[in-house]
């Protein structure tokens, strides 16, 4: 009952509040004014900190954005030399693939060289031996040429005190034919040998004696030899041949001549060098001959031997 009681009473002041302050509460709109009044709250106040707090607030803060610097700074560090080692990893891997790219570009290079001079020296080799072959080619078959040069007498025609013979001249006209498979050739000569009569001797009929010409016919064999490896060539030759003496006195007025002069046979046997250059070539060359003279009246030596020393050129 109590509880009723009191609870009818609260709701009744309740309600009488309501009406007495609702007049007020109009009241006060009509007379509201449109300024504000500021209003202060007051705050408590604060004691003021301590200095040493402070100073000990602001070195730790410094200490700490020192070392998140540091740390910072570290991992910037240590991210540059990571970057760092990449990139010269990187570098070596790159440089391993030039200089390994580069020595196989060398290998190709030193094995196409290798290559090229094997075909030159190949073709050089074979054009070489073209050029040998045609050469050789050149120097085989048919040839004739012109020489000269000097006579020399040997044996009896020259160390007679009576009736010797000194150093004369020669002109040879060579021709023949060289074989190409084998080294064997046929030679021919014609040729003319001058003796020079020494000075101050008569002959049998007490007339100065005078110079004599000895005209030859000859042919024999020849073999060549070649000269490393050219187309020039050293032989060897030796055959036989007719000769006529003429130029000595047959009589106090007379001379023998070659349509009289009596034919003799004699051999010979000599060697020479053959250079040759393309189609033409240069021989120096010497023979012996030995001729049987068996001649009329007027010429004192059954033997005449001489030995001829030219310079030529064939074709």
């Amino acid at each position: 009952m109590r509880v009723g009681f009191a609870s009818s009473c609260a709701v009744g002041l309740a309600i009488a509040f309501l009406f007495g302050a609702a007049p007020t509460a109009r009241g006060q709109q009509r007379t509201t004014s449109t300024r504000r009044i500021p209003v202060t709250k007051d705050r408590p106040t604060r004691p003021a900190p301590s200095p040493v707090a402070t100073s000990r607030v602001n070195q730790d803060s410094i200490n700490a954005v020192l070392a998140e610097r540091a740390r910072q700074d570290s991992i910037a560090a240590a991210e540059r030399n990571r970057q760092d080692q990449l990139a010269r990893q990187d570098q070596m891997r790159r440089d391993s693939i030039e200089v390994a790219e580069r020595n196989r570009q060398d290998s190709i290079a030193a094995a196409e060289t290798a290559r090229q001079d094997s075909i030159a020296r190949a073709h050089n080799s074979a054009r070489s031996e073209e050029s040998l072959r045609l050469a050789r080619r050149n120097n085989s078959g048919f040839y004739i040429g012109v020489a000269g040069g000097s006579t020399m007498p040997m044996g009896d025609i020259k160390t007679n005190a009576a009736a010797g013979y000194d150093m004369g001249w020669n002109v040879t006209v060579p021709f023949g034919w060289d074989f190409g498979r084998i080294p064997l050739g046929i030679r021919f000569d014609l040729a003319m040998d001058n003796l020079m009569a020494k000075a101050n001797l008569l002959d049998a009929f007490g007339n100065p004696m005078r110079n004599v010409a000895i005209y030859s016919g000859s042919g024999g064999l020849k073999l060549n030899v070649p000269l490393f490896r050219t187309a020039s060539r050293f032989y060897v030759m030796g055959g036989a041949g007719a000769h006529r003496i003429t130029g000595y006195a047959t009589a106090v007025d007379s001379t023998q001549t070659i349509m009289k002069a009596k034919t003799n046979v004699g051999w010979y046997g000599g060697a020479g060098v053959n250079l040759r250059f393309g189609r033409t070539a240069f021989f120096v060359e010497s023979r012996y001959i030995n001729i049987d003279a068996k001649q009329p009246a007027g010429f004192a030596y059954d033997k005449a031997n001489y030995l001829p020393i030219i310079l030529g050129i064939q074709f």
